[in-house]
């Protein structure tokens, strides 16, 4: 092994240097490696969140088509529906609103006005300290972009304004989203 000295050659140093440098590089964690957990959870929650928009969306496709199928003229229906969103959850909050107001004169007869608001809100949550879920007030389905069916009596322009007026009142969507097709065998 090397003696240390003051008088080491300049390649011992640039050695030692390049060493340092490697062993600073591998104790510096990589961002990847930090922010690899989180982007799992992001993805992992965006992910239900999409099976739960599709769970919706086939639900009310199953729906349409039973309805749909008891209609006389309509025959054999497929339903897709589109929807633009996942469902929204409004949460119970306590919320604080406070208002203050300072007027000033100076010895010179100047004046000036200070107004301030603060707002807070809480989320209120029910169950013990280990176990605490927000209290959900509301609950807004996603909101239908929409339907497009097919029908073996989807050629029959009576029946086609029969399907679009039942979907119209039973999801609520406009009849310019509403499109119905001849199913062909």
């Amino acid at each position: 092994m090397w003696k240390f000295n003051g008088n080491m050659s300049k390649e011992k140093w640039l050695l030692i240097l390049a060493a340092g440098i490697c062993l600073m590089i591998l104790a510096i964690p990589s961002g990847s490696r930090m922010t690899g957990s989180r982007e799992q959870e992001t993805a992992s929650a965006l992910q239900a969140e999409t099976d739960a928009g599709r769970a919706y969306e086939k639900e009310m496709e199953k729906r349409g088509e039973e309805f749909l199928s008891t209609v006389e003229g309509v025959g054999k229906v497929d339903v897709m529906i589109t929807v633009s969103s996942s469902e929204e959850k409004v949460l119970a909050a306590d919320r604080t609103q406070s208002q203050s107001s300072t007027e000033e004169t100076d010895s010179a007869g100047g004046t000036r006005s200070v107004k301030s608001s603060e707002m807070q809100e809480t989320t209120v949550l029910t169950g013990g300290t280990g176990d605490a879920q927000p209290i959900v007030e509301m609950e807004r389905m996603p909101e239908i972009r929409g339907i497009v069916v097919s029908a073996q009596g989807g050629g029959d322009a009576r029946i086609q304004a029969e399907i679009c007026a039942a979907l119209e009142a039973l999801f609520r969507v406009p009849q310019h989203k509403i499109r119905v097709l001849k199913r062909v065998e």
